[in-house]
């Protein structure tokens, strides 16, 4: 069961989308918070050495293109993106991890980007 520190925070009617672990994004994140979300998710995608380099470079690239704007909302692309690290999945569960986080930065950017 995963957990994160909520010790001191003081949020009120507010929702805290757990990403993975400790890395979270409320609504009232901004543009900072995002870009250090989407580096950490590049750098685990990064560690995901059973993915071939070539996969891992395409992903992170699409990764940063699903929030530099386009016709297509980056909540889609996020969740196409989400879908596509759980397919590499198989007996690589931290990619199947990294499709979740991806799906729940989707949420987030789906209600606040």
């Amino acid at each position: 069961m995963a957990s994160f520190d909520q010790s001191g925070w003081q949020l009120q009617n507010s929702r805290v989308y757990n990403i993975a672990g400790n890395l979270t994004l409320t609504e009232h994140s901004g543009p900072r918070e995002l870009a250090e979300v989407v580096a950490e998710l590049q750098a685990r995608v990064r560690g995901l050495t059973d993915v071939a380099e070539a996969e891992r470079e395409a992903v992170n690239t699409e990764l940063a293109e699903a929030l530099a704007g386009g016709d297509e909302p980056a909540a889609e692309r996020l969740t196409r993106l989400a879908e596509r690290l759980r397919d590499l999945g198989g007996s690589r569960a931290a990619a199947t991890a990294l499709g979740n986080s991806v799906d729940a930065l989707a949420q987030w950017a789906g209600r606040h980007f």
